[in-house]
């Protein structure tokens, strides 16, 4: 059991990674896994939101963050940034500036952030090694499904089975992945030795039809 003095664990994300419903439900699965340890979860996430937008933000996030940090608590902070900058263009320097200044406000305000790979094509992985932070890698089944060879700053193609209509943002079954990868890594953080039981998938997940838990 945790300290009457438990920390609390703030999400910060954008929505390249999901639509609303779905960006909820993968939060519900984080709340659920982790209230019994008392670990508070919340969903920061602004729907269409780019890194790049979010960096002429930083003075009222820290303030955000400075009003979180509790004495005798910890505050982690998860970032889902990039997946829109990639979509609307933007230059792989520019996305990775704006995540180092990101992860630099969160370092500041005396919080431990986690940066999550959106796309695996080294953009959230350099930032990662430069600032020291945790990477939380893109789910292995989901980084399958992308079509190679994967360009910096781009979105590439992704199998049907875990995208929504518009071949870009992850459906509800790619988000259960995101959330699966997410509570690993912040059990291992936080120490409690969650069991996350894997998923087994049909194989119509990396084809052109939608996918089912067996």
């Amino acid at each position: 059991p945790r300290s009457s003095s438990a920390p609390d664990w703030a999400r910060a994300m954008s929505s390249p990674v999901a639509t609303r419903d779905s960006q909820l439900s993968a939060a519900r699965t984080l709340q659920c896994s982790h209230r019994p340890h008392d670990i508070k979860v919340e969903n920061w996430s602004v729907g269409g939101a780019t890194a790049a937008a979010v960096v002429s933000q930083l003075p009222a996030l820290r303030k955000k963050l400075a009003s979180c940090v509790v004495a005798g608590s910890e505050l982690v902070v998860v970032i889902e940034l990039g997946g829109n900058d990639r979509m609307f263009g933007l230059p792989p320097a520019q996305i990775e500036k704006a995540l180092e200044m990101f992860v630099a406000a969160v370092q500041e305000a005396r919080a431990t952030p986690m940066l999550m790979e959106v796309i695996p094509d080294g953009i959230e992985r350099d930032v990662a090694e430069r600032c020291k932070v945790r990477l939380v890698p893109t789910p292995p089944r989901l980084k399958a499904a992308m079509k190679e060879p994967i360009r910096r700053g781009t979105i590439p193609d992704i199998a049907p089975g875990y995208v929504q209509s518009d071949g870009i943002h992850p459906n509800t079954q790619a988000q259960k992945h995101i959330a699966k990868t997410l509570i690993v890594a912040l059990s291992e953080h936080f120490g409690l030795g969650l069991d996350v039981p894997s998923e087994e998938e049909s194989p119509n997940c990396l084809r052109n039809s939608p996918c089912s838990l067996q």
